[in-house]
């Protein structure tokens, strides 16, 4: 501007500058912005070929849109309707647009079957490839050898737990007596219905079958759930005919009478192969998933509430 305050546009002015910078810098923006969002190819423009609808720019690929098709209508894709097709895609929008809306609401992080679902989907994930393998018959051997104790027939039983009635008349030890008195009874060769007569005893309830003694052949490990470890324990030297020691229990003085015993025996590998085969599997799978899980424990930031730290510490350690 001049002394008598006419503006002369051909004198440098500083501010004037920067403002039409400002305005070029804008204006670039502006275009580039347009040109973006227009263009040919861009998600507003165009679906790309190996999908057939494009949702907030997620495809929904047309091999799975074909799959589903045939899978809902069981019959060839090709012998479709149109009708039919557009159908499915509507489906499958549908499905697509639920599944974004959960993970915008985060959904997995308090509904716990969603959280089962995306756990289970990431493991199979993981150890996708570990199923696709087919182990050979030597890695399958080999496994077989460093587990061949897992692998027999399972053991079956028929036998009678009794107790010793404890009343008014006989107390404790005056029940432990009479069962010592009963083992050495039967071992004599006192015949089984005897015995619980003359020294008054009654079957427990832990082999009971509605409501009735369950006199049927039992499997070990069926056995085993309703036993304690103790009185399991007894039983394992026991064949047919043999009788347990004295075994107090909570509800009273046990003795085991062994009606029946197949024990367990060995398989060989060719006998074991399919539990051998599925063992080897997923076996593999745990080897997998775990090394995932210390891969992504690694790379978190996971900070534990100071009273669980260190024993969470010495868990994780352990793992």
């Amino acid at each position: 501007m001049s002394d008598d305050g006419v503006y002369e546009i051909s004198r440098p002015d500083t501010r004037r500058s920067m403002a039409l910078l400002a305005l070029g810098a804008l204006v670039g923006l502006a275009l580039a912005g347009y040109g973006l969002f227009t263009a040919q190819g861009t998600r507003s423009r165009s679906v790309p070929p190996e999908a057939v609808a494009l949702v907030n720019q997620r495809p929904i690929l047309r091999s799975d849109f074909m799959a589903q098709a045939q899978a809902q209508y069981t019959m060839p894709f090709d012998e479709l309707t149109i009708e039919q097709r557009t159908a499915t895609l509507e489906d499958m929008l549908a499905e697509e647009l639920r599944m974004q809306r959960g993970l915008e609401i985060d959904l997995p992080s308090y509904d716990p079957d969603v959280r089962a679902a995306l756990v289970a989907g990431v493991e199979l994930e993981v150890s996708a490839d570990v199923v696709a393998q087919l182990p050979t018959d030597e890695q399958l051997r080999a496994f077989y050898e460093a587990n061949k104790a897992k692998y027999s027939t399972e053991g079956v039983l028929r036998l009678r737990d009794l107790v010793v009635i404890e009343d008014g008349a006989r107390d404790h030890k005056a029940a432990l007596a009479a069962a010592k008195s009963a083992i050495a009874a039967l071992r004599g060769g006192t015949s089984l219905a005897t015995v619980i007569q003359q020294y008054r005893l009654r079957d427990s309830e832990r082999l009971m079958n509605g409501g009735k003694v369950d006199l049927d052949d039992l499997f070990e490990f069926a056995v085993a759930a309703k036993f304690t470890p103790k009185l399991f324990e007894a039983l394992q030297p026991l064949n047919a005919g043999d009788v347990s020691e004295a075994v107090e229990e909570s509800d009273g003085v046990h003795l085991v009478y062994v009606l029946a015993r197949r024990r367990p025996l060995a398989q060989g590998f060719e006998a074991a192969k399919n539990a051998v085969w599925s063992d080897y599997k997923t076996a593999a799978q745990a080897r997998v998933n775990k090394g995932n899980l210390e891969y992504l424990r690694n790379r978190a930031d996971v900070l534990i509430a100071p009273e669980y730290a260190a024993a969470e510490g010495k868990a994780h350690a352990g793992k």
